[in-house]
């Protein structure tokens, strides 16, 4: 037998044996009959007009959307060519952060008119339901056609949302590289080595070089002028701005004397004085910012001024109004003429001393920064710029120097903040003076000029946070004095007692010091090199679109949440003030009842409250039910009491076995209810001592309640008497003391009776009376008086001691003590 027939018959063999096999292991087969059954086929989808579909789409978003979306390829596209493209300038950088800024402008503005209509679309398709699955009786033709055309209208806004979130991604990350191309180029141009700062030719042609640039700056202003159709509108400007000027300066003058006038003794409190100087750096900053401010924004828009001189004027108008605004805050922090005023502790030599350092330190600086302009604009020769930023930048640590080494000879001031960092903040400046002064001896003038602009423009305004601290720690502090506008008007008008002032001081304090610091963040980051739309960016995202996993939390949102809460809260309190003084009282409910409505009208005005904020938060309550649900286990288990107190406070409220002002006894303690909280309920014991009794004692344990109905009581005197006296007088004599006492009930009427007798007699008095007297005591008065005057005897030890009177007579002995 040939190969090729053994491999035939092999196969043939294995073939029915598999054949054997899967018939042994089959299952029972149905009936053919079964098999037989036609399967239903799908209907087949309906044919929709997409084009009119798309176009309706498109009208009612506002836009064309997939038109938008491949613009928005093609400009990242090309920006992302252009960012990796070397030897990029800060102009274009400028230019393509701004692009991609008009970029995100549009993304947003679009994914903002989708997403109320892809909520509607998946809304209407869920109402609409699944399409009849095979065997299901076929679903009508328009509805199928409608059904197809939500289809293809949520397939076309759900592309629209997948290209918006791509398009943030691509947005993101080349603006990462912008940013990183800044920083390159801003970390190249400062750390590069100036040559030829120690050579000869640099400093003797100074001398020659600064004409040759004064002279040029002054051709720039003479050809502006000369061009100028109409110059005497620039003299109209100047005269604007001058006039300006006086009047600032006059009402500035005038307001001063009136916010640093203290009519009371000694010298003005620390609440006085830090909201004064906040108000005082104002109005001396604003005669001069505000009159430079409008000289240089009206020149600049009426004229069309050369990019020289625009750099020269903008400098010039800057370091001025910097120079000016570090005077202020200067002088009226430590205040050389007006020591009363002073805000930082120092003598007033010191504080002269240094005035005068820090405002020769601004004057350098803000020198230098014109001259530095000047001479790159003019095109001076490189030398005068390499003499300008070497000597400025070593005068400046000379100064800086000064300003350390002066003692301040501080005197102990009441209300100033710790000044405890200001070791760390000189150790630090002592290295940053190094610092200038090395990479100045080193060639780096760059960073030189940087490092000593930065000691100035930084500092003036962590000096401003300084003081703007200041200020609200005088703020809070006029909550809890009531000599203050604020202190007098919260405790007046809202009825706060000092408590509760100081109380809320503390988070308007917190807060307004959050927003001081947020503030001054973006201006020290703009000093240090970034640019400002990126500083926008980065605190939209933070406040706006904080991304936390796959949740967005808006810190802008969570804030007016809280203002929610806070704005319901009070409105609910004011419900409740409101419901108590108008209608509750006036209609003459009793006072346990006028509590229950009170205290439960809270309960439900804070929930409300706390709804009002989690709805406005964007918080989903089926998913806050879910949570709760969830954590039900481990509430029953770990919280079980905190929970059985808190029912059993809604049951108090809604029984009311114990009201506000009952006298009960509970917990082995007597005393009168004074409030009823969500947890426990407080007594006030006779000893007038405060024991919170948790509110399950009310509920599960035996409590007594002496004016639970009414606010009578019963109460039995006892009283002991020698047997020498006549019962019947005894008894006469405790129930005339009973009814001449005005506290003592008529009805039921007192009695009295005789509860044993031996040695001696002993007797009760029961009385009635309201339980908002005490009148036990007067009643033992009363009966120490009336058996003086009868002449009974109270103690049976005292007739072994004295002889017994005879049958009829009447002990004339002194009143006995009890």
């Amino acid at each position: 037998m040939t190969l090729q027939r053994k491999s035939l018959l092999c196969a043939l063999i294995a073939l029915l044996y598999a054949t054997i096999g899967a018939a042994a292991h089959a299952e029972p087969q149905a009936p053919a009959k079964a098999q037989a059954a036609p399967q239903a086929q799908a209907a087949p989808a309906p044919r929709i007009d997409s084009a009119e579909v798309t176009k309706r789409v498109n009208k009612d978003a506002g836009f064309d959307i997939r038109a938008t979306v491949a613009q928005w390829k093609l400009d990242l596209d090309r920006v992302g060519r252009e960012v990796h493209r070397p030897g990029l300038r800060y102009v274009e950088l400028n230019n393509l952060r701004d692009e991609l800024q008009r970029v995100r402008a549009s993304v947003d503005a679009s994914w903002n008119a989708l997403r109320p209509r892809l909520d509607a679309a998946k809304a209407e398709a869920d109402l609409l339901g699944p399409a009849p699955s095979a065997g299901q009786p076929p679903e009508t033709e328009q509805l199928a056609i409608r059904r197809a055309e939500i289809n293809y209208r949520l397939d076309l806004l759900s592309e629209g949302q997948n290209a918006a979130n791509a398009a943030h991604l691509s947005i993101e990350q080349l603006g990462d590289d912008v940013q990183e191309a800044r920083r390159r180029n801003f970390t190249t141009r400062l750390f590069q080595q100036v040559p030829g700062v120690y050579a000869y030719g640099t400093w003797t042609e100074t001398p020659s070089n600064i004409p040759y640039a004064a002279n040029r700056v002054a051709d720039v202003i003479a050809a502006w002028w000369n061009n100028l159709r109409e110059p005497e509108d620039v003299a109209h400007i100047a005269l604007g701005a001058v006039v300006l000027w006086i009047v600032l300066s006059l009402f500035a003058l005038w307001a001063i004397r009136r916010l640093r006038h203290w009519r009371g003794e000694g010298e003005p409190p620390f609440w006085s004085r830090a909201p004064s100087a906040a108000g005082v750096i104002l109005l001396r900053v604003a005669p001069v910012a505000a009159p430079i401010v409008f000289l240089y924004a009206s020149l600049a828009q009426a004229y069309n001024l050369p990019e020289a001189l625009d750099w020269i004027f903008y400098s010039a108008a800057q370091s001025s109004i910097v120079v000016w605004s570090v005077y202020a805050l200067i002088v009226t922090a430590f205040a050389p003429r007006a020591p009363q005023w002073r805000l930082i502790a120092c003598s007033n030599r010191t504080a002269v001393e240094l005035c005068c350092l820090v405002v020769l330190l601004a004057l350098v600086y803000g020198v230098a920064s014109v001259a530095y302009v000047a001479t790159l604009q003019v095109k001076a020769p490189f030398s005068l710029t390499i003499v300008t930023t070497f000597s400025s930048s070593l005068l400046s640590a000379a100064i800086v120097v000064a300003i350390l080494l002066t003692p301040l000879e501080a005197r102990r001031m009441d209300g100033l903040l710790p000044l405890n960092w200001t070791r760390a903040l000189r150790f630090l400046t002592w290295i940053i003076v190094a610092a200038i002064v090395v990479t100045a001896l080193s060639g780096y003038l760059s960073l030189s000029r940087f490092l000593a602009r930065q000691l100035v423009v930084t500092g003036a305004i962590l000096a401003l946070v300084y003081l703007l601290l200041l200020w609200v720690e005088g703020f809070a502090q006029c909550f809890s004095n009531e000599a203050t506008t604020v202190g007098g008007w919260l405790k007046d008008r809202a009825g706060l007692e000092r408590r509760r002032r100081e109380q809320l001081a503390v988070p308007v304090s917190l807060f307004l010091k959050l927003a001081a610091l947020a503030l001054a963040v973006p201006l020290i980051m703009a000093q240090w090199g970034y640019a400002w739309p990126d500083i926008f960016d980065w605190y939209r995202q933070l406040f706006f679109e904080l991304h936390i996993a796959n949740t967005q939390v808006s810190a802008a949102v969570l804030l007016a949440s809280f203002l929610v809460f806070g704005v319901a809260y009070a409105a609910a309190r004011f419900f409740q003030s409101w419901l108590d003084d108008r209608v509750l009282k006036p209609a003459g409910i009793s006072g346990g009842v006028r509590d229950s409505i009170r205290i439960a009208v809270g309960y439900v005005g804070v929930a409300v409250a706390a709804l009002a904020a989690f709805s406005y938060a964007g918080v989903n309550l089926s998913n806050l039910a879910m949570v709760a649900g969830a954590l039900s286990v481990g509430i029953g288990f770990g919280l079980q009491s905190v929970v059985n107190n808190f029912v059993s406070g809604l049951i108090l409220l809604a029984e009311r076995p114990i009201k506000i002002g009952d006298l009960v006894v509970v917990a082995g303690e007597e005393g009168y209810v004074r409030k009823i909280s969500i947890r426990s309920t407080e007594v006030e014991t006779f000893d007038h001592a405060h024991v919170l009794v948790p509110n399950s004692y009310f509920i599960t344990e035996k409590v007594k309640n002496w004016t639970h109905r009414n606010s009578i009581r019963r109460t039995s005197i006892p009283v002991t008497v020698d047997r020498c006296n006549d019962p019947r007088e005894v008894l006469a004599a405790l129930l005339q003391v009973a009814r001449e006492n005005p506290d003592v009930l008529p009805s039921p009427a007192p009695s009295a009776a005789l509860e044993d007798f031996g040695d001696s007699f002993q007797f009760k008095l029961f009385v009635y009376y309201d339980t908002t007297r005490d009148i036990q005591t007067d009643l033992r008065l009363a009966i120490l008086e009336a058996f003086h005057k009868a002449g009974i005897r109270r103690m049976a030890y005292l007739s072994q001691m004295r002889p017994r009177p005879e049958q009829g007579a009447r002990a004339t002995a002194p009143l006995e003590s009890v």
